[in-house]
């Protein structure tokens, strides 16, 4: 020990000889304070590694070795962790192991400096001991945490992969007959005498059938593969942007909503610009909806930016804060905030986002929700 001058010979055997004749009490002792229940499944086992400590501590006071409490440690932690021991429970029965045995050294007859040396060393080896459990323990949950993490991150991939395929089915199953109808409506129309009621009839149909043909693209955008029908080109999404504000105008008067818009110009993007402008347009209706029971007064932000070569696009409204429950999958499919609302909202939103090589984020608090949506800037190409 730095410090303190070793031990010789003599008094090294009659260190360990003391601490020999009193191994089975110390162990007794140990197993009445340790927090280990019988049930445990690895009582015997528990027992076991409390001799082989106290065996390993005659070992380090005669030589002291880390490679003997390391093997040790790599035998208990795993057992500690099947059993479900909590890490605090193990730190505190070696600390307890460590209190009795050197109670019994301070009860001994050892002069000073050898009691010094000996409490020492004592204290050393159980310090070792802990560092290197703990270490060993933290290390092997790491490793269970990880798996587990992959293990639901796979089973998510695959759960969102086959509701893709589901969802494409589907679409593709209700796409044909719907073209039908809507071809059959058209002929319908053209040979039905125009009045008041049929034409109100004729309207209600068609629009229900435009709702019906936007769910179907909505389930189709969830297969997560690029359509065919993608048409991808550089454009510039703040007049995007300008237009679906414009678009929504009428909506924002009518409920009373207080636009604030700040977009630069120029922030060109690759990719489908109908796409696009549905997740605008989505983000935006959900905002309108959220904001049409508030009581007092009605905001909307719309902020648009290049930084770090991404185009920034940031929507807030000052609704009610989204619940922490939701907002940590508010991006699944069939998740919603709505009463009556379908789920698939968002979900589409980030699939297109992500289509595009971008990210979309939400935080929300007592103040606002804010979306915030990254695409990478597009290069124009010049040609040769």
């Amino acid at each position: 020990m730095v410090g303190v001058e070793a031990l010789s010979s003599e008094q090294l055997y009659r260190a360990i000889n003391h601490f020999r004749t009193l191994h089975e009490k110390i162990v007794r002792e140990w197993l009445d304070h340790a927090l280990i229940k019988k049930e445990d499944p690895f009582y015997e086992e528990v027992v076991k590694n409390g001799n082989r400590t106290l065996d390993l501590l005659y070992k380090y006071i005669e030589k002291p070795d880390i490679s003997l409490i390391t093997d040790l440690t790599k035998k208990i932690a795993p057992e500690r962790i099947e059993a479900k021991t909590d890490i605090s429970e193990f730190v505190y029965n070696i600390n307890i192991g460590r209190q009795i045995v050197n109670d019994k050294a301070l009860n001994s007859i050892f002069p000073p400096v050898e009691m010094k040396w000996i409490i020492m060393t004592i204290n050393h080896f159980f310090d070792q001991l802990l560092y290197y459990a703990i270490k060993e323990f933290s290390s092997l949950n790491d490793v269970i945490i990880e798996n587990k993490n992959q293990f639901i991150q796979e089973m998510h991939s695959d759960r969102l992969t086959i509701l893709g395929q589901i969802a494409a089915s589907f679409a593709h199953e209700f796409r044909n007959p719907l073209t039908s109808i809507k071809g059959f409506i058209y002929l319908l129309e053209s040979e039905l005498v125009p009045n008041e009621k049929t034409d109100h009839y004729i309207s209600i149909i068609n629009d229900e059938m435009e709702n019906l043909q936007d769910k179907i693209s909505q389930f189709l955008l969830l297969s997560k593969m690029k359509g065919l029908d993608d048409l991808i080109a550089i454009f510039d999404l703040s007049i995007c942007l300008h237009e679906m504000i414009d678009f929504m105008y009428p909506r924002f008067l009518e409920a009373k909503i207080n636009l604030m818009a700040e977009i630069s110009p120029d922030l060109k993007v690759e990719g489908d610009k109908n796409q696009l402008k549905q997740v605008i347009l989505n983000i935006l209706n959900n905002a309108v909806e959220e904001l049409c029971d508030l009581p007092e007064e009605r905001i909307i932000k719309v902020k648009a930016y290049r930084s770090s070569e991404k185009i920034r696009l940031e929507i807030s409204n000052n609704g009610s804060q989204i619940p922490a429950h939701l907002l940590e999958n508010i991006f699944e499919p069939f998740i919603t905030t709505k009463e009556l609302g379908t789920g698939l909202g968002l979900s589409v939103c980030k699939q297109i986002v992500e289509k595009h090589n971008g990210q979309i984020l939400v935080e929300s608090n007592a103040s606002y929700t804010t979306f915030s949506i990254s695409i990478p800037e597009a290069i124009e190409r010049t040609s040769l």
